[in-house]
């Protein structure tokens, strides 16, 4: 699911100018009181007049509250749903059968259970986006993790943006959440993905994949050691090399700061380290904050404050963990949050919603997504810190749910877990004995690390079940399935071997990312994010070969015969399932943004890192060697997710657009007024 470990810019830059506001605020307040005394004699000479308009005013509010009481809902159950990010039915079912997942049971006897068909492509931005709205990509305009700008080439994440230094809605179409919120029915939103800014609505919404660290990035780490370090990129952090001594100052990284006379640069926040006595921990003093820590430990919440201008402040929240000091000197921390309680970004709505989560179960992480994967899979810590970590997000996620079910009357209410996405995603190879980073002596270990993540999951399932009424309704669900990724398929790399992609240099592969190094006069299609791929299109591409109509349509056949024979060179085994066409899988407004092919790959198959960014290796496929070893990047019939309910009837091959379609005529909005939303889903139920 998460693709934050990539960032294919530099993050935000922080505008950090305000000396022209301030002064506008002085001159405004010199005419104020040059006006002063003309207000006041205007006051006493017209005081009948308006006493009478403050009357009028009063009765107007008044008149305006009970239309907005009329216009209050009559739905007056409850209605929960919980998104289980990547609950594999592959895992599911046979955990059911053996008895070890008794409310997942439960609902499937007394209600109702089957396997969820996904979108095109299973990715989570994608299908929890036509979750929430009901409608395909072409609707939505989210389409993969990475978007390209046809006219620059440029990349960017999918996942969120910035206009003139504000984020700006993604999703390009209503959410089940705006129906609710037009009836007047109370609806809480538990960090929903893609959801950064947070929409206004008839309730409380905490935004989730999207919100950026304080660099503006997905998750940017940062890691000091006094190791040499070898030449490659360092993938998701900041790596740092530090001469090792008894005492050190070292630095917190923060945001990108834009002034009038320099470029911009980072601002930076010293710390020092001292050294403890028994060469088993170390003491940390940063911003009048003095601790100690051992090794293998991490800190509790720390707090940081970055000075962008004589003004203004960002407050940041972040941990420490240190990996080692016996053995030299090895330092994690943790991407810098913002701090909930005064985030620089709007991150809930109302605002005040972030600060009263934090005052009712404590500080927690804000960024969209909060677990460190690129930290493990480049060896910075280990799986014991890692699991630590997934369990304290959980553990904030199961009390932000249990705060609003502790108060929640009526309405909808919807709470997302990504735990169980990001353990497959990174413990898949201790399941799978042909996957080539398997350890026989590791999976006695955490062999059964997923399964006790499903157990897990279960019980969180359990809590809110002893919480409704005969009622009320609860929809469970995952987006997609999983499976294992043994194999990074290097597209872009096909297309140069089959004539569609033409490089500059010939002799440079590996390291190319950005689509750099691509001759364009000469390259006719090409590859990003984790399947899609875009003619060179003249008139739509900067430098577009490809004429649009017929000859565009010839490549696109060229290339779907071609690929959908290829064959891995080492087993011989397809390695896609199926190409799409985009007309084939995507209708609505947003087509002409849309990849010109989707590939749909077989299990153990993915398209790699390298190719996510427009990288051109030198190999056509290789062994994944990354511990991020579980996927759902594959064609989307083959990684189904799944549904349950308490409530019977559920139709033949239920579709996840199927469930704002299904929540809409829950509240009681006719089918012939949903139809008139052009939703592309059905009613889950036979009967309501």
């Amino acid at each position: 699911m998460f693709f934050g470990y990539i960032d294919t810019g530099t993050g935000y830059t922080i505008i950090s100018s305000f000396t022209w506001i301030l002064g506008l605020l002085i001159s405004i307040f010199g005419v104020f009181l040059l006006y002063i005394k003309r207000i006041f004699k205007f006051i006493k000479n017209n005081y009948e007049l308006l006493i009478i308009i403050l009357i009028f005013i009063i009765l107007s509010i008044c008149t305006l509250g009970v239309i907005m009481n009329k216009g209050k809902s009559t739905f007056e159950k409850k209605l929960v749903i919980l998104g289980f990010d990547g609950l594999s039915p592959e895992i599911l079912e046979p955990m059911m059968k053996e008895g070890r997942l008794p409310n997942f049971s439960y609902l499937k006897e007394k209600g109702s259970y089957s396997r969820l068909s996904t979108t095109n492509p299973s990715q989570s931005p994608v299908a929890w986006s036509s979750f929430a709205t009901g409608k395909n990509p072409g609707k939505t305009a989210i389409f993969d993790f990475i978007v390209r700008d046809p006219k620059t080439y440029a990349l960017d994440l999918s996942i969120s943006n910035m206009k003139n230094g504000k984020p700006v809605k993604i999703v390009q179409s209503k959410a089940f959440w705006d129906y609710t919120s037009e009836l007047k029915i109370p609806t809480v939103i538990i960090t929903c993905p893609v959801t950064f800014p947070p929409d206004k609505i008839y309730g409380r919404m905490l935004s989730g994949i999207g919100v950026p660290d304080i660099l503006g990035t997905e998750g940017t780490f940062t890691f000091y050691t006094s190791q040499e370090l070898d030449k490659s990129k360092f993938i998701g952090g900041n790596v740092f090399k530090v001469e090792m001594a008894s005492e050190m100052e070292l630095d917190l990284i923060g945001p990108k700061v834009n002034t009038v006379t320099k470029q911009s640069e980072n601002v930076k926040v010293p710390f020092k380290v001292k050294a403890l006595k028994d060469e088993n921990g170390i003491e940390i003093e940063c911003q009048n904050d003095k601790f100690t820590l051992r090794q293998g430990q991490w800190s509790g919440w720390k707090e940081v404050e970055f000075k962008i201008d004589w003004v203004t402040k960002l407050k940041g929240i972040f941990k420490f963990y240190l990996v080692d000091t016996s053995q030299g000197f090895n330092l994690y921390i943790s991407p810098i949050n913002y701090d909930p309680r005064d985030p620089f970004y709007q991150i809930s709505y109302p605002k005040g919603y972030s600060k009263e989560l934090a005052g009712a179960i404590g500080l927690y992480y804000t960024q969209g997504m909060p677990m460190d994967t690129w930290a493990v899979n480049e060896n910075r810590i280990t799986e014991e810190p890692f699991i630590e970590q997934v369990n304290e997000v959980f553990k904030e996620k199961n009390a932000m749910l249990d705060f609003e079910m502790n108060r929640f009357e009526k309405g909808v209410l919807f709470c997302y877990f990504e735990s169980s996405d990001i353990i497959q995603h990174m413990f898949w190879r201790y399941r799978d004995t042909k996957h080539p980073l398997y350890d026989k002596t590791a999976a006695r270990k955490y062999g059964n690390m997923i399964r006790d993540w499903y157990i897990k999951l279960d019980e969180t399932l359990g809590k809110i079940l002893k919480n409704l009424g005969s009622k009320d309704t609860i929809l469970v669900l995952s987006d997609h399935g999983f499976n294992t990724y043994r194999r990074s398929v290097h597209v872009n790399t096909w297309l140069m071997k089959n004539g569609y992609l033409k490089l500059v240099n010939e002799n440079e592969f590996a390291g190319n990312e950005l689509l750099n190094n691509i001759d364009w006069s000469k390259t006719k299609a090409y590859a990003i994010g984790f399947g899609s791929v875009y003619i060179n299109q003249e008139g739509r591409e900067k430098q577009g070969l490809v004429k649009p109509g017929k000859e565009t349509d010839t490549v696109i056949d060229e290339i779907i015969q071609k690929m959908e024979k290829w064959t891995d060179g080492r087993s011989n085994d397809k390695i896609i399932h199926k190409v799409y066409k985009k007309e084939d899988i995507f209708k609505g407004p947003y087509l002409k943004e849309a990849p010109d092919l989707y590939i749909g790959f077989n299990i153990g198959y993915q398209s790699s890192w390298q190719t996510a960014l427009g990288g051109v290796p030198d190999k056509l496929v290789e062994d994944n060697i990354k511990k991020w070893s579980g996927s759902h990047l594959f064609d989307p019939s083959l990684v189904p997710g799944v549904f349950l309910s308490n409530k019977k009837g559920l139709i033949e091959h239920p579709s996840i657009y199927d469930i704002a379609f299904t929540i809409l005529k829950m509240i009681g909005i006719s089918d012939k007024k949903i139809k008139e939303y052009d939703l592309d889903g059905t009613s889950l139920f036979t009967e309501q």
